[in-house]
């Protein structure tokens, strides 16, 4: 018979706001904050390091980020239309 795993615990500070997401987004999922951490705790470990991009956690391609930032400052607006025609017509010149 194995003998019993002993669990450690592992301590981190956050900011209040952060820890009640935290929670949220775990409950809203179906699991917990522990688990979570011990699921990110596994995938570090079998991967060596972080097991997404910490710059990008998010893993949208250069383009994609390109396209969202040109949205969020507005350089791809080249509208209103007056019509749904008029749109197509402006996308087609590109």
């Amino acid at each position: 018979m194995p003998a019993p795993t002993t669990m450690e615990p592992i301590t981190a500070k956050l900011r209040h706001e952060e820890k009640r997401a935290f929670a949220a987004t775990c409950e809203s999922i179906g699991t917990t904050p522990s688990n979570a951490i011990r699921i990110f705790v596994s995938a570090f470990n079998k991967r060596g390091g972080f097991p997404f991009d910490p710059s990008n956690p998010y893993g949208f391609s250069l383009e994609t980020l390109a396209a969202m930032d040109d949205a969020v400052n507005k350089r791809n607006l080249a509208g209103p239309f007056d019509s749904v025609e008029d749109m197509f017509a402006a996308l087609d010149k590109d």
